[in-house]
């Protein structure tokens, strides 16, 4: 039986949704436009058929309302089971006081009225002590441990003061600070990461609704006349007092198409209201993954051991998990595991310096996965001291670095490309492919880089320029062999020398940040159609960088390469490379080269 027809039949049975409750306690009426006519049989057939709209419509509406509210029902279960299923509480554990803790080691203290702020309370750091409390471990006096550095804990509680006094309306970080990344990354994480943001909802107004919902009754045959009292226009189209249906009638004055026009609206609301739920939820699980280094989760007591080292009566503190990545022969782990060393009171070092130690081996473990780790920064006349102690405790201010290279030459040259590439320093880069070792053969490209991700591109032209580009993604060519594949895939392009005089970071428009690999018998097309490369990185088109290439088809020989950039578009201040007559330039010493060297490295996160 169609929707229509059981709205005819004028059946009031009670029916159940999935979940058992009563949908609705009657069936939708049936239009009173079932007993409207005409007098004309073509235009009763049209009124019949506008009645079987009606009651569609109305049938179709019901449904709607029904299946939105299991929609934001069952979203709003969702998220709430993330926060509880955690550990976490839906209203504060506090509303007032102070909540106390051991931040690095460090006994302080924060109110609540603080995290409760507006400009706070849904900041990660808020939502943590606020909510997730219980899941912080414990440090031996029974107070939540925080892993987080507690010089920056403490400019933080100040910041907040102020916050709260009529001198300062956000927690923003500024210089010398933001300098210093002991402050900037833990800031980065704590307090710009949310869980949620500014919500702006439209609010339709009561008397808005109300005609809506009145249009929509007469409309659907819900009209406080009966389906026999509908009168219709005399033959000179003058309206009864009932009024003209189709421009106002019931509706309070509202025709039909503005019914419409607010339905719509009520739409769109939905789906905006609906989008901001979703939006919610995976911020939430974004905070979820990004707490799990500070929270117990299913970490044993072990793990979550508090391991301090006491210098002039202050504690330094990191959890025993925190550190445990770096090895149990590393010289940190050691130093802190009193089976290993006994006297846990730190001599002949400073306090400050041996936080920082402890905060940048804290930093390498806890910040999300992919984002680039900043050794400590001391004043300049500090630097030969603290890096000599940073060596006592087994790390670096210099990232791990391969020494094979003989493109990017220095640490600092590979530092300044972690950097741009935001990733970890704590893994060191792999060589996948050189040329000078595999040959510039396209299969041997191939067997060594394809579905490696994070390939890091350096190419050498001649002894003066050095660049390359990074591929946060897999290389991947296509099943076929004799065809191409092209895929988007976040790509950024560096000068180490030659175009720019220090190493420097080129950035492509996001609709460009694509890369084409053909297969061994197939090859790149140019926008003419043009067989020209084996592989285009970046895509203007053809590409930004083209290897294999070649302006009457594409060369076995990947040494082969056209590499080039709109100088007002792409190439930033500091340019000093070659430029052509169409305002083009190249990160090479002319746009088509013959690579001298090549390398492709994976850069995996630490």
């Amino acid at each position: 039986m169609s929707a229509a027809s059981a709205a005819a039949s004028g059946s009031s049975k009670k029916r159940k949704d999935n979940d058992g409750r009563a949908a609705d306690d009657e069936a939708v009426l049936p239009s009173r436009l079932h007993g409207v006519t005409t007098g004309l049989e073509e235009g009763d057939l049209l009124v019949k058929a506008a009645a079987t709209s009606v009651d569609t419509f109305s049938q179709i509406t019901r449904t709607a309302k029904q299946l939105a509210e299991k929609e934001i029902e069952a979203l709003s279960s969702e998220i709430k089971q993330l926060i509880t299923a955690n550990g976490g509480t839906i209203e504060p554990r506090r509303k007032d006081g102070r909540i106390r803790l051991n931040v690095g080691g460090t006994v302080m203290s924060i109110p609540v009225s603080a995290l409760l702020h507006r400009k706070m309370k849904t900041t990660y750091l808020s939502t943590l002590l606020l909510h997730f409390t219980d899941q912080l471990p414990k440090d031996a006096n029974q107070l939540p441990f925080l892993e987080m550095h507690p010089a920056y804990f403490k400019w933080l509680r100040d910041r907040l003061a102020l916050l709260e006094s009529p001198h300062l309306d956000e927690i923003t970080i500024h210089s010398p600070e933001a300098d210093d990344p002991s402050y900037a990354e833990h800031h980065s994480l704590f307090i710009e990461q949310k869980v949620g943001g500014e919500i702006e909802i439209e609010e339709q107004p009561q008397a808005l609704a109300s005609s809506a919902a009145a249009a929509a009754s007469a409309a659907a045959g819900g009209g406080g006349a009966g389906q026999g009292d509908v009168e219709m226009a005399d033959g000179n189209g003058k309206k009864d007092d009932g009024g003209d249906q189709g421009a106002g009638g019931d509706g309070g004055g509202m025709g039909v198409e503005e019914a419409f026009r607010q339905i719509d609206e009520c739409m769109s609301s939905y789906r905006r209201v609906l989008e901001a739920l979703r939006a919610k939820k995976r911020r939430m699980e974004g905070f979820l993954t990004a707490m799990r280094p500070f929270v117990k989760g299913d970490s044993s007591d072990e793990d979550i051991e508090l391991m301090t080292l006491s210098v002039s009566d202050e504690d330094v503190s990191v959890l025993r998990r925190t550190i445990a990545p770096l090895g149990p022969a590393h010289a940190l782990v050691k130093r802190f595991d009193p089976t290993q060393w006994p006297d846990q009171e730190a001599h002949q070092t400073s306090f400050r310096f041996l936080q920082l130690i402890v905060d940048f081996a804290r930093r390498l473990a806890v910040m999300p996965a992919g984002r680039f780790v900043h050794p400590p920064v001391v004043a300049p006349a500090e630097k030969a001291i603290f890096a000599v102690e940073l060596g006592m405790y087994g790390l670096s201010s210099i990232p791990p670095v391969p020494a094979d290279s003989t493109i990017i030459k220095t640490a600092d040259e590979w530092l300044a490309v972690m950097k741009m590439a935001d990733k970890r320093i704590a893994v060191a880069p792999s060589l996948l492919y050189k040329s000078s070792r595999d040959t510039f053969t396209y299969a041997s490209f191939l067997n060594k880089v394809t579905g490696k991700s994070g390939l890091l591109f350096a190419l050498r032209d001649g002894d003066t320029h050095r660049f390359g580009c990074f591929i946060d993604g897999p290389l991947t060519p296509p099943d076929d062999p004799r065809r191409t594949n092209w895929y988007k895939v976040p790509v950024f392009f560096f000068s180490l020398s030659g175009a720019y005089e220090t190493p420097t970071k080129i950035e492509l428009p996001e609709d460009r940040q694509k890369v084409e690999v053909a297969g061994t018998q197939g090859a790149v097309r140019s926008i003419e159609g043009r067989m020209i490369a084996n592989v285009c990185i970046g895509r203007s088109p053809p590409g930004v960088l083209c290897l294999g290439f070649g302006r009457r088809g594409p060369v076995a020989d990947l040494s082969s390469c056209n590499q080039w950039m709109n100088i007002n578009e792409d190439l930033s201040g500091g340019y000093t490379g070659e430029r052509d007559e169409d305002g083009d330039g190249t990160l090479a010493q002319t746009i088509d080269f013959t690579c001298t060297e090549m390398e492709v490295w994976q850069v995996l996160s630490g």
